[in-house]
């Protein structure tokens, strides 16, 4: 709060105290059938924080929570995130965390205006971190940019990750069948998640029957198995994904089998018992060990099990599983170029030798060989040196090569199978960025830039999110954040969870995606929406030679 000067009467003391400590309002409440929550007044948003959406016994599916309306809750501070390895960027992490994290948070402007559109977003990280206490992930600031007169709930979940969300229990003794959905918990949390979100939500002004689920990275590979599976679909029906081809693959159920014998081997575990015994300490003391040893077939990746996720999904959005739900769906021009960074000398020049770009694909191909849905293209004959004569700056084009495989290329894939079956598909393709010197003049040595200048992985979240600072180390200066451009990213989002189209009087007119016109709106670096028709052409043309892996040419 400000610091304000005045000079008041007695009474205009007591009036002013009574503002200043809310004597003069009410902490807002809802009667759902989960519980009475009492949530906070942050100054005109009504927020609840910490919501157990489900039970959990570790391993095993997390059942319905049994708490009812007689229940009054408290709901005025994160729940905690899912263990996770500390790491100086990923803020959740240095949260508390645990097993136990199966919690929501809820924005909204007013509970007691009905029928509003809903987005639940599910937050990214590799599958290994990340969770909803971070800052970036704050809905508070999308709620209250709202224009006036419109509202929206806005919901964010954590779900467990890694080994407490992905682990083959078979390879223990005295393993039973209520072990069996362990392969998959985050997606069976997810899907939790959103029947708690169907079953509440209109307690808090919601409308049950328009709701969006909305992923980046991880979270938007989460929202691609959502789609395919037609059995989830009576809890949302609309989708946003940024980004989210990083993690647009499921392993093996044998390539997770032979990373739970090795993670269990490092706990120190061999039976189930004993598995369901580990306390958060004993998996915090052993957790990022676990990551390095697997590296890139960390643990937690999404298994095509045949069960929780069909073992041709791909194929199963391709023939129409997704039709009913409208999409939004795009990514940025520099997804992950800081692997083109030569940090040992530099936060923000270019490496001189791209070989270390092609081996980080080749082992990242190698370690999910099995990954199917994944996009191969290295060790395709040819394919890698074709690429890289495209372009003047190898460097460069090896580090475009990649940002295309793991994630441009599958999103405009996605985004053309998917329009094939519902005209309501949107994709776009963020280009702005901030000037890199001013990023790294507020950042100093923790800032985090592009070499070319472009927009790195997170940055349209930072802007539809709007949080400012949330992600500083990306966006720069949170004073110097265009204001214009929020309001546009916000518009999109809003406009699409609304009505299934991103259309809004702040931008642009933006025509759907279809195979023919490939309608693709550009937010260029001068922050102009344009939307073109088959943009980029000559790069999608070149990958279209690619398949997904499994998937018969």
């Amino acid at each position: 709060m400000k610091r304000v000067l005045l000079t008041l009467s007695c009474a205009g003391v007591l009036l002013f105290a009574m503002c200043l400590f809310g004597c003069g309002s009410s902490a807002p409440s809802v009667e759902a059938p989960t519980g009475t929550y009492t949530g906070q007044d942050n100054e005109g948003v009504a927020e609840f924080l910490g919501i157990r959406y489900g039970n959990m016994k570790p391993f095993q599916v997390a059942t319905d929570v049994t708490t009812t309306t007689d229940d009054k809750i408290e709901a005025t501070s994160f729940g905690e995130n899912c263990i996770q390895p500390y790491d100086e960027v990923e803020v959740a992490s240095q949260d508390p965390c645990s097993q136990d994290c199966l919690f929501l948070n809820i924005w909204t402007k007013d509970v007691e205006t009905k029928d509003k559109p809903v987005i639940v977003f599910i937050h990214g990280g590799s599958c290994i971190w990340g969770g909803s206490s971070d800052p970036s992930y704050d809905g508070e600031y999308f709620v209250r940019n709202l224009p006036e007169g419109e509202d929206c709930v806005f919901v964010t979940i954590n779900y467990r990750m890694s080994i407490m969300g992905g682990v083959d229990m078979s390879v223990l003794e005295g393993y039973t069948d209520e072990y069996a959905d362990a392969i998959n918990l985050s997606k069976l949390d997810q899907t939790q998640a959103l029947k708690w979100v169907s079953e509440n939500i209109s307690a808090f002004g919601g409308n049950p029957a328009n709701v969006t689920i909305m992923g980046q990275s991880a979270g938007g590979g989460a929202v691609e198995m959502l789609m395919a599976d037609q059995d989830t679909h009576r809890y949302f029906n609309r989708a946003v994904i940024n980004s989210g081809t990083q993690s647009r693959e499921a392993v093996s159920k044998d390539t997770v089998k032979k990373n739970s014998e090795i993670i269990f081997d490092m706990l120190g575990v061999k039976t189930v018992e004993e598995a369901a015994a580990l306390t958060d300490e004993d998996i915090s003391e052993n957790i990022s060990d676990i990551v390095d040893q697997l590296g890139r077939a960390h643990p937690g990746l999404r298994c095509a099990d045949g069960k929780i996720i069909s073992e041709t999904w791909w194929e199963d959005l391709q023939n129409g599983a997704a039709a009913d739900i409208d999409l939004l769906i795009g990514g940025t021009n520099g997804e992950e170029d800081w692997n083109a960074v030569d940090w040992d000398n530099s936060i923000s020049d270019p490496i001189s030798d791209p070989q270390s770009i092609y081996d980080y694909m080749v082992e990242t191909d190698t370690a999910r060989s099995d990954a199917y849905g994944r996009y191969y293209g290295v060790e395709v004959d040819g394919f890698y040196d074709n690429f890289l004569a495209m372009g003047d700056d190898p460097v460069k084009q090896a580090m475009d090569l990649y940002n295309e495989i793991y994630f441009n290329y599958p999103t405009q894939m996605i985004a053309e199978m998917q329009s094939q079956h519902n005209e309501n598909t949107y994709l776009y393709y963020w280009e702005y960025a901030p000037d890199m010197e001013e990023v790294i003049e507020y950042n100093g040595e923790s800032a985090e830039v592009s070499p070319y200048g472009r927009a790195m992985h997170c940055m349209d979240l930072c802007f539809e999110f709007g949080t400012k600072d949330g992600y500083s180390e990306l966006t720069g200066d949170p004073e110097k954040m265009s204001d214009d451009l929020i309001a546009q990213a916000q518009a999109m989002l809003y406009s699409f969870a609304k009505t299934g189209n991103p259309n809004n009087d702040l931008i642009s007119e933006w025509k759907p995606y279809n195979a023919e016109t490939k309608y693709n709106m550009v937010i260029t670096p001068d922050s102009k929406w344009n939307c073109e028709s088959d943009y980029r052409a000559d790069v999608i043309n070149y990958m279209r030679q690619l398949k997904p892996y499994g998937v018969e040419n």
